[in-house]
């Protein structure tokens, strides 16, 4: 543990580089299978909090647009209704297991547990560290649904990495950007993060089994939201911080 948090405050290259060090490190030191890190806005027009991917490893074939639908189906938000209550009233870095968070068992319930196996997820641990701008850095760390559940061990060995390089949580994006996510409606919100990673009209309208058509209305809605014009446009200004803003485009 000690040797990679070295290798990745040592190594060359970007913000995005290093998280990526750093995941398939602690990937490979769990045991586990896949992560995404995201900045949250806890104050989404649903009353959940909204995610944008910053980046992400493991989610092959398709499978990170099924994450991404598995965290805005309404009943995944239960399972971490008591984590995001207290990190909401302590405002400090905090690390739990599934099990630590979901108290009621919601994670099992068949509909719930269906849409994360769909996504290769059969278990899953937070890091979640708060931002100056009132977001959060959120990391998630998955396992198969035929691996066993993470422990409290695990939870703390992600903690002490997460908080000996907390500089990996600043987030390049500006501060109007931030306040802008949470009016995206959470179909458009996915569309974002399938925007932001680069992939095709096509691969993303077969992701979400909708029209390429209709997808085409997803991305222009996006695009006047944040004032830009082409996809790598869009990439770049939430790379760089960026850009103009316009109003939400609503639901």
């Amino acid at each position: 543990m000690i040797r990679l948090v070295g290798e990745v405050a040592a190594m060359r290259g970007g913000m995005i580089e290093k998280r990526r060090k750093l995941m398939n490190g602690l990937l490979k030191l769990l045991g586990a299978d896949r992560w995404w890190w995201s900045v949250a806005n806890p104050n989404g027009p649903d009353g959940r909090p909204s995610y944008t991917a910053v980046s992400h490893g493991g989610f092959e074939d398709g499978l990170f647009a099924k994450l991404l639908a598995a965290v805005e189906f309404p009943g995944s938000w239960h399972v971490f209704t008591y984590f995001a209550r207290e990190l909401e009233e302590t405002k400090v870095h905090m690390t739990r297991t599934r099990r630590q968070m979901d108290f009621d068992g919601r994670f099992e319930s068949p509909e719930t547990k269906r849409m994360w196996n769909e996504a290769g997820v059969g278990d899953l641990l937070l890091s979640v560290c708060p931002l100056e701008t009132g977001d959060y850095s959120a990391v998630g760390i998955y396992r198969s649904s035929d691996s066993r559940p993470f422990d409290p061990r695990e939870a703390h060995i992600t903690h002490l990495l997460m908080t000996e390089l907390t500089w990996l949580h600043a987030l390049g994006w500006t501060e109007d950007q931030n306040e802008t996510l949470p009016k995206l409606s959470p179909r458009r919100r996915t569309v974002l993060n399938l925007v932001l990673e680069g992939q095709s009209r096509k691969e993303m309208a077969a992701a979400l089994k909708i029209s390429v058509h209709t997808l085409d209305g997803y991305v222009k809605d996006i695009f006047r939201h944040f004032g830009v014009h082409s996809q790598a446009e869009l990439i770049a200004s939430f790379r760089t911080g960026e850009g103009a803003v316009t109003p939400g485009s609503g639901d």
